[in-house]
């Protein structure tokens, strides 16, 4: 269906944002679907992140999906935030509604489908190993804290925000026991490693043209899993290094194919077309 004066605008704010798949993937949903619908990328300067929004309602944009460094930031800028968005402090989808904007967060229950599909594991009793602490790790933390984990472990290189994060969820998960790890620590790391049941990596580190952590992955006991929200490349050095080792991994794509669905379901009323999305995703 091609472009017309009438044709519903979606799209995703982000920085950088000409890496992202999302485009191919919703708008074969449209197509699948046939809805006068288009879906592109907008890549937004951290300091225009609330013009950016306001152009929303200016522009009539119907929806729009946020992604690094965006989805905190954007919160101020929006009319109203869902209670899982609340949780998590983080925002990755928003509705435009006559000009009124939804905020939601649908990343915590694509990484939770993610796991439970790609590598049989569930939170519950378990301990994580997060990496990060921007909006896709409190999305990770969120799913997590809410299915029952044991023990989380945060490290980021930026020990303030890590501490921050960790902070934010002790007060909402007494019964969790969260604590951050010092990256350049290698000796804590290890320790921590090896009590870890999951590791993720919910920082930008492998993307395409972004450098890799140094890590002491064989640390890992060997029934742990790996989750790296990087979708390109698709098989990052941390996933060919667990691989390697024998661990069962698996990488950003399926979290953006869930989140992604959720976020169009949540856009248009109608039950996304997930096989399609699949397929314009590449795998």
């Amino acid at each position: 269906m091609g472009v017309k004066a009438t044709t519903n605008i979606y799209g995703i704010f982000g920085h950088p944002v000409k890496h992202s798949l999302s485009p191919d993937m919703h708008n074969s949903a449209f197509s699948k679907l046939g809805l006068n619908s288009v879906y592109v990328a907008f890549d937004i300067e951290p300091e225009n992140i609330g013009k950016a929004t306001d152009a929303l309602r200016v522009m009539g944009i119907k929806g729009i999906n946020i992604t690094i460094p965006h989805k905190q930031t954007i919160i101020p800028f929006l009319d109203e935030v869902s209670p899982d968005a609340t949780l998590t402090g983080a925002v990755n989808t928003v509705k435009n509604e006559d000009g009124k904007l939804s905020g939601f967060n649908t990343d915590v229950g694509g990484f939770l489908r993610a796991i439970r599909e790609d590598l049989d594991f569930s939170p519950e009793d378990n301990t994580l190993f997060l990496i990060g602490a921007g909006g896709a790790a409190r999305a990770v933390l969120s799913a997590f804290c809410m299915n029952g984990g044991a023990i989380v472990y945060i490290a980021d290189i930026l020990k303030d925000k890590a501490i921050e994060l960790a902070d934010q969820f002790k007060e909402n998960f007494e019964n969790i026991r969260i604590e951050t790890i010092e990256m350049e620590d290698k000796k804590i790391v290890s320790e921590k490693f090896s009590e870890a049941d999951i590791l993720v990596n919910a920082s930008p580190a492998g993307m395409d043209g972004v450098g890799s952590h140094d890590i002491p992955l064989a640390s890992l006991k060997k029934s742990a899993v790996v989750y790296d929200l990087v979708y390109k490349p698709q098989n990052t050095k941390l996933l060919t290094d667990a691989r390697d080792l024998g661990h069962k991994a698996s990488g950003g794509l399926t979290m953006l194919l869930y989140q992604g669905a959720e976020s169009f379901e949540i856009w248009t009323g109608e039950t996304a077309p997930v096989a399609v999305m699949k397929k314009a995703l590449g795998y």
